[in-house]
């Protein structure tokens, strides 16, 4: 079939206002079918983010590293238009020996999120798909980063991501003989990082970047003093304790969001938590997941009102509060009804949105069991 006779910047638009409309690029695929133009500007957009899951037990299969090396064997070219990749490795993976090669043909790669196995766990700095791996990281183009259950994870390989703006570390563990406190390979220049964020069990990850932090304060990798955004998932009360500890070289935060998975994890002090930051504050995000311990007594809001309490007498900037609970059931204890009283206060909220809690306090729901 000819070619429309529409002109290729009206084309391009066509096709970049559908994607936004059709997030499972069933639209697009047809298009494609098209002709030969129309199948070249959809492919920037059905191959923008890539998701490899061999697991067997998907109800939706997932394309497997070994159809990924087959497809991108086949069409090279569709590397040029993978922006995202999500990866969930499983352990014939390494057993695939082109795939290392296939991944070095990525290059313009900006989001990364890789889940290492869990079953007889590969070493992070000596398996066959690390050549092909660290070549992603250490694109320029690379902007995020997420990796989950790495146990002995080298921070040293972050020192070429000069261009990255989120970090997300799950379930990791930095490598335990790794000292970079005063590396001399550091680049001269902190990461220029945007957002941080750990997930559950990242305490010892957390305390390995506490202990790169120079006496002076001068920035290694991290430089925390400066960094605008970051997040928790704490779990543990090693959790907890580690976090407070990064905070208190945490200056310049406008954005703080906190999950806590379930008792007996309280918010007590929250307040002091984010006090370094108290004068930069904007954005303050609480997340509760509370399991049902049979007995209907837990109270996810534990704490916090007494915390809430101690950020108001403080000269805070704090411009929007989220609260998102998420129980089975719990108790429905006193904080509920003081948490609107708290918020409403006309002294000590000068920048919080009203009113409440339409906007300040925009989620907080029971999850029925």
């Amino acid at each position: 079939m000819s070619s429309p006779a529409l002109p290729l910047k009206i084309l391009e638009t066509i096709f970049d206002t559908l994607a936004q409309d059709d997030p499972f690029r069933s639209s697009l695929k047809t298009c494609s079918l098209v002709c030969k133009l129309f199948l070249e500007l959809c492919r920037k957009h059905i191959y923008a983010s890539i998701s490899i899951d061999g697991r067997p037990q998907l109800p939706i299969p997932e394309p497997t590293a070994a159809a990924f090396v087959r497809l991108l064997f086949s069409t090279p070219e569709i590397a040029d238009h993978i922006r995202k990749l999500y990866w969930i490795i499983l352990l014939e993976d390494f057993d695939e020996p082109s795939l290392p090669g296939t991944l070095e043909k990525i290059t313009k790669l900006e989001s990364l999120i890789i889940y290492w196995p869990l079953e007889r766990i590969p070493e992070w700095c000596e398996n066959r798909l690390r050549t092909g791996i660290l070549h992603l990281m250490h694109l320029p183009t690379l902007l995020r980063l997420e990796i989950c259950y790495i146990q002995d994870f080298m921070f040293t390989d972050l020192i070429p991501c000069i261009h990255l703006r989120e970090l997300g570390l799950d379930c990791t563990k930095p490598l335990e003989t790794e000292n970079f406190t005063f590396s001399s390979t550091f680049p001269s220049k902190p990461l220029p990082l945007h957002r941080l964020s750990f997930g559950p069990g990242s305490s010892t990850a957390i305390s390995k970047i506490i202990a790169s932090l120079r006496p002076d304060s001068t920035p290694t990798l991290f430089n925390l003093s400066a960094l605008p955004s970051i997040s928790f998932r704490l779990s543990q009360s090693d959790d907890v304790e580690a976090s407070r500890q990064l905070l208190q070289h945490c200056s310049q935060l406008t954005d703080i969001d906190i999950s806590i998975d379930s008792s007996p994890l309280t918010w007590k002090g929250l307040a002091k938590m984010v006090n370094p930051s108290i004068a930069t504050l904007t954005r303050l995000r609480f997340l509760i997941y509370t399991d049902d311990d049979g007995t209907g007594t837990n109270d996810p809001l534990g704490g916090l009102i007494a915390e809430l309490e101690e950020l108001r007498h403080c000269q805070n900037v704090i411009a929007k509060m989220i609260i998102d609970v998420h129980v089975a059931e719990c108790s429905e204890g006193d904080d509920w009804g003081r948490l609107d009283r708290v918020l409403t206060q006309s002294s000590g909220w000068s920048k919080l949105e009203h009113p409440i809690p339409e906007t300040v306090v925009q989620q907080i729901r029971c999850v029925p069991p």
